[in-house]
């Protein structure tokens, strides 16, 4: 996700609005305004080209994901039968060493 900031320092030059390549910036009340940020690039044109040095583009982390998290999947657990074997006789085991 994306977090911009346009500060006090803002003229209204609209060289954000024009170097944009996705439009997300609008002139309001002579200040830049970003109106698009969900469609933000994150190239930072607008950041290292406005002349007051008054936009932040920023990737916040702590901003709540668009995309639903699917729910966790139930995991089933099985109890499997321990076939019970009989130890061999001492007898079986002396014969098949013979062999």
């Amino acid at each position: 996700m994306v977090r911009i900031i346009v500060d006090a320092k803002c003229t209204g030059c609209e060289t954000c609005v024009n170097i944009c390549p996705v439009s997300v910036y609008e002139i309001k009340n002579g200040k830049s305004v970003p109106v698009k940020v969900e469609d933000c690039l994150i190239c930072r044109t607008c950041e290292s080209q406005c002349p007051e040095g008054a936009i932040q583009v920023m990737e916040d982390n702590n901003i709540a994901a668009k995309v639903e998290t699917p729910p966790p999947i139930e995991t089933v657990k099985t109890k499997t039968k321990l076939r019970k074997t009989k130890k061999p006789s001492i007898n079986q085991v002396k014969s098949k060493k013979k062999l």
